[in-house]
């Protein structure tokens, strides 16, 4: 009873053309024929088909998936990093290890250092300032 409903389900979804071949067949090829319909169902081939025909189906979900594993990929290499970092610091104070990476640590912070200072804006800052107070009272003068 259960198979002939689904059989009949099936076979209403069909187009009429295909509808009446498959009911004009023999019982037993049509039953071949609503389990081959059954087992593409089960196998999902449908819904495939139809994420393959659409670009927009397949293109968003990889995109997000995309930018979801460089933001892991990011957040875990900062965590290593990190934890290489911790690890080096606490090597510094090794007595043998220590004296032997200490010209490496100090030549990497004098790196940083002339990093941070090259990449110091205060003076243009002041310089905009004084141009922009200058131009305020220019402005207040012709007022």
């Amino acid at each position: 009873m259960e198979k002939s409903v689904t059989e009949q389900s099936q076979i209403k979804k069909m187009p009429t053309a295909r509808k009446k071949k498959i009911e004009s067949l023999p019982k037993v090829k049509r039953d071949t024929v609503e389990w081959l319909i059954d087992a593409i169902d089960a196998a999902w081939v449908q819904e495939f088909m139809d994420y393959i025909r659409s670009p927009w189906k397949m293109l968003w979900p990889n995109f997000v998936a995309g930018v979801a594993r460089g933001f892991w990929a990011l957040v875990g290499a900062t965590i290593v990093i990190a934890l290489i970092w911790w690890f080096l610091s606490t090597l510094i104070d090794l007595p043998l290890i220590g004296k032997k990476i200490e010209p490496y640590v100090e030549n990497i912070q004098t790196e940083f250092k002339k990093y941070t200072e090259a990449t110091n804006y205060r003076e243009n800052f002041e310089r905009m300032e004084t141009t922009l107070e200058s131009i305020d009272n220019s402005l207040k003068q012709n007022n």
